[in-house]
């Protein structure tokens, strides 16, 4: 449901006109009450990455949160930046190796990924990358 809706059925269940700031309100206060706040989804992220270990041997999962928002600026209103590292086999099939979120593309935040990276793949002969040539990544 959009706030478009929302403003449409209030006018043609109840005669009222909503504006479409209150719709937008009214839809937030709905979606946290049925799936939680940002804030509280993300307190879960540690649980869900010991099931993830627990359920797909093999599986390696790291969580490093800012020390004064816990995790907040991943999803939604609070931006942020996902990054992604995939590989192809012999079969020419690609598959992710790993992923991780950070507040922006910039030098600590890719520092941080490829130290991650690197601790998850340890070494692996003939390993090549190909990225993208962002300056933080060159950095």
């Amino acid at each position: 449901m959009r706030q478009k809706d929302i403003i449409a059925d209030m006018k043609t269940m109840y005669g009222i006109q909503i504006l479409y700031n209150k719709a937008h309100q009214a839809l937030q206060y709905a979606l946290s009450l049925t799936y939680g706040t940002y804030e509280e989804t993300f307190k879960l992220l540690p649980a869900f990455g010991y099931v993830l270990e627990q359920q797909n041997p093999g599986t390696i999962t790291y969580l490093q949160c800012d020390k004064d928002v816990y995790g907040t600026h991943l999803k939604g209103r609070f931006g942020g930046t996902m990054f992604v590292a995939t590989a192809k086999d012999e079969n020419e099939q690609v598959y992710p190796i790993t992923f991780g979120y950070g507040d922006s593309e910039n030098n600590l935040s890719w520092e941080w990924f490829l130290e991650c990276l690197k601790g998850a793949l340890d070494h692996i002969d003939d390993l090549v990358f190909i990225f993208d040539r962002h300056a933080s990544i060159e950095a």
